[in-house]
């Protein structure tokens, strides 16, 4: 993947109120780095939560969706998986 100093970059233009502004300003000045990398960078952590509670998201869907013997299979690859990561960090 290249860098991200490397890859193409779009121009936008977005109006955003003073006090946002002010708060990215104040974060670009203390990382010594320019707006628009502060704001790249903000969105860029935005999207990965974003992506990371989706996930989550999914994962606790499934999960309710089982039924109790699902869940009883699953508790017990627990168990076997938490005895054998046992067993592997003890030798």
């Amino acid at each position: 993947m290249p860098s991200s100093s490397m890859r193409r970059k779009a121009k936008l233009t977005v109006t955003i109120s003073d006090d946002v502004v002010n708060e990215i300003d104040e974060i670009a000045k203390e990382k010594r780095i320019p707006r628009s990398q502060a704001i790249e960078e903000m969105l860029r952590d935005w999207l990965l939560k974003s992506k990371k509670r989706e996930i989550e998201k999914d994962i606790e869907t499934y999960y309710l969706s089982l039924t109790e013997d699902e869940k009883k299979e699953d508790r017990e690859w627990a168990r076997i998986a938490a005895e054998n990561a046992k067993r592997t960090w003890n030798d």
